[in-house]
């Protein structure tokens, strides 16, 4: 005779569920290809490569330029350079593990959606960080010194850099966003690439028809990062709060459009 059987209730798993594994995988991908030694190198070429150059091309020509001067330098190239780099970094790491089917894969095992996505923003984040602001920032100074020029504080360099990290989560967290909301690659990519070189054009309409939209633009940000570098103090709270909330925003607008995704 057959044994009656009953069903064992099971308890869900976390919102996090599966989180670290996840988070391994995704710093796996910096380390184990040696990733973060590239793009290390890629920025310090790109970035305090034109900055030696130029000290160069000065103190052999016409004299050491200020100290200030060169950090308004290298901070307009690490924010209009370093942008470009989270986005195409970026811009498959959604849509490419959908076309792959990896991520229907994944998916299936205890893992959520949530800690599919938080796992790839914390990863990117904190390597993004280190390999085009923090280890850039260090060398700055270190140039600065081997042409004679005083290096720039610690406290000050360090305020600078942190608002630099704020401005590339706005665009790691629009390019998550985009990634999940789109299936191809090319409104990802296009989306943030196009306003980006459009931002200044942006900037100007924006001066001359919504005069209040103008610090809610990531372009304040770095004004803001260039003068806490110079040991000037903060002329606007704004653009700090602005740079935040849009970053929660898109981290949550790409949660919610991800658990719509059927798999």
């Amino acid at each position: 005779m057959a044994t009656e059987q009953t069903l064992t209730p099971v308890k869900a798993a976390g919102w996090l569920s599966g989180f670290r594994n996840m988070l391994r995988k995704e710093n796996g991908r910096w380390v184990g290809t040696h990733e973060w030694l590239t793009q290390s190198a890629i920025w310090m070429a790109l970035v305090n490569g034109i900055v030696s150059l130029v000290l160069y091309i000065g103190v052999t020509q016409s004299g050491a330029p200020a100290t200030a001067d060169m950090i308004q330098l290298f901070f307009m190239f690490l924010g209009g350079f370093t942008p470009f780099g989270v986005i195409i970094l970026t811009q498959s790491d959604v849509v490419g593990e959908r076309q792959s089917g990896t991520a229907e894969w994944v998916l299936s095992a205890p893992l959520s959606r949530e800690a599919f996505l938080l796992s790839k923003l914390v990863a990117n984040s904190a390597w993004v960080f280190a390999t085009m602001v923090l280890l850039q920032g260090v060398a700055f100074n270190l140039i600065l010194a081997a042409f004679g020029l005083p290096m720039v504080p610690a406290l000050s360099i360090a305020a600078g850099l942190a608002v630099n990290c704020l401005h590339l989560l706005f665009w790691l967290t629009l390019t998550l966003m985009l990634g999940a909301s789109f299936t191809g690659r090319g409104p990802v990519l296009g989306i943030p690439i196009a306003y980006l070189l459009l931002q200044n054009l942006v900037t100007q309409l924006a001066s001359a028809y919504a005069p209040w939209l103008v610090p809610l633009l990531p372009q304040s940000l770095l004004l803001q990062g260039v003068q806490l570098a110079q040991g000037q103090g903060i002329t606007s709270m704004v653009p700090f709060a602005a740079m935040v909330l849009l970053s929660v925003v898109f981290t949550a607008t790409a949660v919610w459009r991800f658990r719509r995704e059927e798999y």
